[in-house]
């Protein structure tokens, strides 16, 4: 697969503020999401408008790997909230584990949101034949 921009076009045009080296990382997974919400589509004339939709994606999927790392280091660092012994009880603290999944669904709607900012006057989103 293609991805759909680099990161010359994410820094200078888009303005973008990921690190070359996350950017590396996200950009193929970036530019499926686009890629499998216009369908395969040809892009031909549509150039800039997808290249600036899959940053926005790039720069979304940044924060959510950037709150699930947050979550997983939440959950490896457990903390003992309480403890019992007659039939034998712990509950660890999960301070804050409700919010990050809140914000994380909250991120994966946000890609929806920005791939119609970007596309929709496109037709590269039209789901009909």
């Amino acid at each position: 697969m293609t991805n759909y921009t680099d990161y010359s076009f994410y820094k200078n045009t888009y303005k973008g503020n990921m690190p070359e080296i996350d950017f590396n990382k996200i950009i193929a997974r970036a530019s499926y999401e686009v890629q499998k919400n216009i369908f395969n589509r040809d892009i031909k004339g549509y150039e800039d408008e997808v290249q600036m939709a899959t940053c926005s994606v790039a720069d979304i999927l940044f924060k959510i790997e950037q709150l699930e790392n947050k979550k997983d280091a939440i959950l490896s660092n457990k903390c003992l909230k309480s403890e019992s012994v007659g039939d034998y009880s712990r509950t660890f603290e999960t301070l804050g584990i409700d919010n990050i999944d809140i914000e994380i669904s909250n991120q994966k709607e946000k890609i929806k949101e920005e791939l119609k900012r970007y596309l929709l006057c496109t037709g590269l989103l039209y789901r009909g034949v």
